[in-house]
């Protein structure tokens, strides 16, 4: 509620939005107080007059209150865009200012599936706002008949605790029968990895699965449905029943003269609206209660990560890279390296070399700042990593990795990913430096289509490489450098490496591979 009370402040809209409500409110109000009047008035008296300006009065405030509806309805919608996407990109901003994140919760937490707006639909904003037509209408039956607003007080109450139940019912149910990431682990195999199942026999491990997953899905889908059904069924039930119980009791005072039949119906009418208004208003209280705790918990995946957006900025960077004794563990038992000691100078090819699994992934990870170690230190030009600022320290390091999966979008914009101030013409020329221009050209891509899967992993690692030369940092990190490329790209990738240490460029690479074992200068291996 407070962060939807926060958008509805800084909106600058709510002086419309309230205007807007009140006339709604003023509109309901009318309409049935020109049906009193029909009966109070045309059937005492019987002039077609009256009866004429009365059904045409309620028609026409009928019809104001459905266009100021929807107006409100657009102002609602309007309002909640930028502060949606503002928290979004706010959360993004904090995940790629941290380490030690959870990667696999950033999917959950960016809301893909719009959580955020169907929370602060403007069907729930304008349930909230209904919910003050209700004690209105309250109020205004009171003058009525104080006998039958206080029994209509006990059916809103009885009304209103079993919606609740029945919500706190639902509720449960869904917390109770999650689906977790192995639930839909199938779904997942069968986009992700259908080719290499199209090559066994994996329809017995495919049909075992997804029968688990459908019963699961289908038996949750029932059931919600079951909910919803129920719900709908007892909301018209109970109107159903206030309005028996309310002309039944308004019957008698009719009889004895306490009231008029015209009053007698406005007031089944107002009160039906009462019950189809709160029922609306404490569904959408509920929803819009349920985003504080979506934003809380997007929030609580980062809790055990570190700040690191502020921090130090060095004038200079030489690229002196110092490892002081690290110690690295991810379940703090076993450690993929104990005490290790490393000293990087600028102008000298350092190779790093070990077995899967050893922790070379990690040590770059440790040397760009995504993963703390466990103990030890990293040492900048003499400063602790700790102390430097994570954006800033970005900048000053291009990282090729093992994988060379690039962005679903243009060459271009892969490429601008390391430097979004080149030109169309700058692009090329690094394209150029990398011996893809000519790939490039025998295929129907530009550098400004959107890449597809028929892209070979050898012309991937090559955009990898012009995006790290299109950043020109003094540090180069590369995973398996030469990593599914062919005779001709290994040549090329050979002459790019051996330009950077001309240019005294601090270059640290993760590979086993011996092709460049003639110009490393120093080599250790990590691991038992």
């Amino acid at each position: 509620m407070s962060y939807w009370l926060k958008v509805l402040k800084n909106s600058g809209s709510l002086g419309t939005i309230i205007t807007l409500s009140v006339l709604i409110t003023i509109m309901g109000l009318l309409s049935p107080i020109f049906i009193i009047h029909i009966f109070n008035r045309y059937i005492s008296f019987g002039l077609e007059g009256t009866l004429i300006f009365l059904m045409l009065g309620a028609l026409s405030v009928a019809i104001f209150e459905f266009l100021f509806r929807n107006l409100r309805n657009k102002v609602f919608s309007k309002i909640i865009i930028n502060p949606i996407q503002i928290t979004k990109l706010d959360f993004v901003r904090n995940y790629f200012t941290r380490i030690g994140k959870n990667r696999k919760k950033l999917s959950e937490s960016l809301d893909i599936n719009n959580q955020f707006y169907q929370y602060l639909s403007p069907i729930n904003q304008s349930n909230i706002f209904d919910s003050l037509f209700v004690v209105i209408i309250i109020f205004f039956l009171f003058f009525l008949s104080k006998l039958l607003t206080g029994v209509f007080l006990i059916i809103i109450t009885l009304y209103l605790l079993i919606q609740k139940k029945i919500d706190d019912n639902k509720k449960i149910f869904i917390n109770k029968n999650k689906f977790s990431t192995y639930d839909n682990q199938i779904i997942k195999e069968l986009s992700l990895n259908s080719d290499y199942l199209d090559t066994q026999d994996s329809l017995k491990y495919i049909g075992y699965n997804l029968k688990q997953y459908l019963e699961k899905k289908l038996f949750n889908d029932s059931s919600l449905s079951s909910f919803d059904n129920y719900q709908f069924s007892s909301n018209h039930l109970l109107i159903l029943f206030s309005s028996i119980i309310i002309i039944g009791f308004g019957a008698i005072l009719v009889v004895n003269g306490q009231l008029s039949v015209g009053s007698l119906i406005g007031f089944n009418i107002f009160s039906s609206r009462a019950l189809v208004l709160a029922s609306g208003a404490q569904r959408s209280y509920l929803n819009l209660s349920g985003l504080n705790a979506l934003i809380s918990s997007s929030y609580e995946k980062l809790k055990d990560s570190k700040e690191r957006y502020q921090g130090m900025q060095l004038n200079t960077v030489t690229g002196n890279i110092k490892l002081n004794k690290i110690d690295f563990s991810y379940d703090k038992s076993d450690f993929l390296f104990r005490n290790l000691t490393i000293s990087i100078s600028p102008g000298q090819l350092f190779c790093i070399s070990g077995s899967n699994g050893d922790g070379k992934t990690t040590l770059s990870k440790i040397l760009m700042g995504i993963l703390e170690p466990s103990a030890g230190e990293v040492l900048i030009d003499g400063t602790n990593l700790n102390k430097l600022s994570l954006k800033w320290w970005k900048k000053q390091i291009a990282y090729i990795p093992q994988n060379p999966d690039i962005l679903n979008s243009s060459v271009m914009d892969n490429i601008l990913l390391g430097n979004d101030k080149l030109n169309e013409q700058e692009v090329s020329r690094l394209l150029q430096t990398v011996g893809l221009d000519k790939k490039l050209k025998k295929t129907s891509l530009t550098i400004l289509d959107p890449v597809d899967d028929n892209l070979s992993k050898g012309v991937k690692k090559k955009i990898h490489y012009a995006r790290a030369l299109a950043q020109n940092p003094h540090i180069f990190i590369i995973d398996d450098p030469m990593g599914y490329l062919d005779n001709e790209g290994v040549q090329i990738v050979n002459k790019i490496i051996e330009s950077l240490k001309r240019a005294n460029k601090t270059i640290i690479l993760f590979s086993d591979n011996n092709i460049l074992s003639n110009i490393i200068d120093k080599n250790i291996t990590i691991g038992n």
